[in-house]
């Protein structure tokens, strides 16, 4: 059985071939190269219809929900059309276009180990070979059939909550966690993400000014809780936002604290009024966790 958004992106793939085929039978001549990109997409989503479809039945297993976060689904970037797929494919850094092996999802998929009669190595590389092979073909296409396409939330509000209801409890992590990558990011959400209202809305990747970003947007809210942590968590990471050496040298840590507690200038204010201060404690609880892990790019 297909999931309705699959079938949905597969019908509207067809019904995009019909209507830029009419379109250029008549009135103005498109422009070679947004046609160019258009027909390169259209066969991306041939790809997609034959490859990758089979592999989003609700009755198989999936490598990504070995390997990261429940939730955290191959479908999550599944809209109405092969434009707001691909926008979707790059808004939540799944698809690297100038090096296409290097993208997030053949890493994710990469990353799982055979450890049952369902997740079998046959099946990690038919993963793998089909998104690899309809990942090269999106960073071919180009965007100039996309030009202004975002992409659209699959969902309105997160379901996670946050430290709103416990704003006097630092949330730590246990000592002896385990250090496997499922653990690591559930551990990021509940200690890092769970305090991200405190950040908003400026840092938020929903807000922007009236000339753009005010601040770096490195909180991703779009979309599902376990999808924004890890997103969020990858773009703290390759951010610099955590030191690794030093975690009490995080500018994730040190933006926010006030100045005369040995915290730097922040646009936005201090948050914390010191180091005891239950979100600055959580989050080191969380920065030494990882560094004790081997301190990974999620």
């Amino acid at each position: 059985m297909i999931k309705p958004a699959t079938a949905a992106l597969i019908l509207s793939v067809t019904i995009g071939l019909t209507a830029a085929s009419c379109a250029s039978d008549g009135g103005d001549p498109a422009d070679p190269e947004r046609e160019a990109s258009a027909q390169c997409l259209s066969h991306a989503g041939g790809l997609y219809q034959r490859k990758i479809a089979p592999l989003l039945a609700t009755d198989r297993p999936k490598t990504c929900n070995q390997c990261h976060l429940s939730g955290i689904d191959l479908s999550l970037f599944v809209r109405d059309d092969m434009c707001e797929t691909r926008a979707c494919l790059l808004d939540l850094g799944l698809v690297d276009l100038a090096d296409p092996d290097q993208s997030a999802v053949l890493g994710w998929i990469e990353r799982a180990h055979p450890d049952s009669a369902l997740i079998t190595q046959e099946v990690i590389d038919q993963e793998y070979d089909a998104f690899k092979e309809f990942v090269e073909q999106i960073a071919r296409c180009g965007g100039e059939a996309c030009l202004g396409v975002a992409c659209p939330a699959a969902s309105g509000k997160q379901d996670c909550g946050s430290a709103a209801d416990a704003e006097h409890v630092a949330f730590l992590v246990p000592e002896g966690t385990a250090c496997d990558p499922p653990t690591i990011e559930t551990e990021f959400r509940d200690t890092v993400y769970v305090w991200r209202d405190r950040c908003a809305p400026c840092h938020f990747s929903s807000s922007n000014g009236p000339d753009g970003p005010i601040a770096p947007q490195f909180i991703k809210v779009e979309n599902n809780c376990n999808a924004g942590s890890l997103q969020t968590f990858h773009n703290v990471v390759t951010s610099g936002l955590i030191d690794a050496a030093d975690p009490t040298q995080s500018l994730l840590l040190r933006k926010p604290l006030e100045v005369s507690e040995g915290g730097v200038l922040h646009g936005g204010g201090a948050k914390f009024s010191g180091t005891d201060d239950v979100m600055y404690r959580s989050i080191l609880s969380f920065v030494e966790y990882w560094q004790g892990c081997g301190a990974e790019i999620p």
